[in-house]
């Protein structure tokens, strides 16, 4: 059974990675900056993008919003959406941990460009290893509780960051 966190990592997982944006902001920038990759974690921030047209290429999602089930209409858009792009692979992955199914999944879907991951537990971490592992260049998006979508654009230094907090959490165990 893993290690609860302890509360100056959660107090840095907590912080976004990247720019906040009103969700409204989002579609725009995505079809002016064309990123290389679109990879995004959280059905609410997946929901988003659909409703304006748009798909990431990577999805990740846990049919929960704020640890709440989805509603159902949103239940079979992910799900629809998942089916379209060959379907999501499903791994187990327990709140606040990074476990090596969950990891992989995801790690997967970069190395190939696209997929869907449906997490049963939780999906919030998932971003750290999308930051950690995706091609320079690629975008990442994922909800900020309360505030909007964070925009976060993968270089270098995300990579190092994200792989220095994912170590931090798997020593936590």
């Amino acid at each position: 059974m893993p290690m609860p966190m302890n509360e100056t990592l959660r107090a840095r997982l907590a912080k976004p990675f990247g720019e906040v944006l009103d969700f409204n902001d989002v579609a725009g920038r995505i079809r002016s900056a064309r990123p290389s990759l679109l990879a995004a974690v959280g059905d609410q921030t997946i929901m988003h993008l659909l409703d304006a047209g748009l798909t990431p290429d990577i999805g990740i999602f846990d049919l929960l919003c704020q640890r709440k089930e989805v509603p159902p209409e949103w239940k079979k858009k992910l799900e629809a959406a998942a089916r379209r792009e060959g379907g999501a692979v499903r791994a187990f992955n327990a709140p606040g941990t990074v476990n090596a199914l969950m990891e992989d999944s995801v790690r997967d879907c970069l190395g190939i460009g696209s997929g869907w991951v449906e997490i049963n537990g939780e999906d919030d971490l998932a971003s750290l290893v999308v930051m950690a592992y995706a091609r320079i260049g690629s975008v990442l998006l994922y909800g900020q509780p309360n505030a909007g979508m964070v925009w976060v654009e993968i270089d270098e230094k995300k990579q190092k960051e994200a792989r220095e907090l994912l170590k931090e959490i798997k020593q936590a165990r």
